[in-house]
């Protein structure tokens, strides 16, 4: 903070050559002010308070990222499961369809045979 303000008020004169140490004499009154904001007990009381809500935000964030990681497996879980039962349930409905075709033949097989070996016995006696 001293530094970065230092070269802000003083950039121009840095690069002189005539450049002098006691030229910045003026300056020690922004670090003494400085010295005292930090020196503060109230100041000193403030960044503990700080710290501390820092500590909190950071325990929270990193709760909310492991929850985050979480349920991210918990979702690619998810996607496998329904992956699986989507499978499963294509090899249901091909395994109902052959049921259904095995039911059909067996109900109606019959009827078309006798049909077909009535209509053989009618095509024989006419022909």
């Amino acid at each position: 903070m001293i530094s970065n303000e230092f070269s802000h008020v003083y950039a121009s004169e840095l690069s002189r050559p005539d450049l002098k140490p006691y030229q910045f004499i003026q300056f020690d009154s922004f670090i003494s002010k400085t010295k005292k904001i930090y020196g503060d007990s109230r100041a000193q009381s403030n960044l503990d308070k700080l710290n501390t809500e820092l500590v909190d935000v950071k325990m929270i964030m990193n709760k909310n990222i492991e929850d985050l990681l979480y349920r991210g497996d918990s979702l690619d879980k998810l996607q496998d499961l329904s992956a699986n039962l989507k499978n499963q349930s294509q090899k249901y409905k091909k395994y109902a369809e052959k049921i259904n075709f095995q039911l059909l033949l067996k109900q109606y097989a019959p009827v078309i045979l006798i049909s077909l070996f009535i209509l053989f016995i009618l095509y024989r006696i006419i022909f």
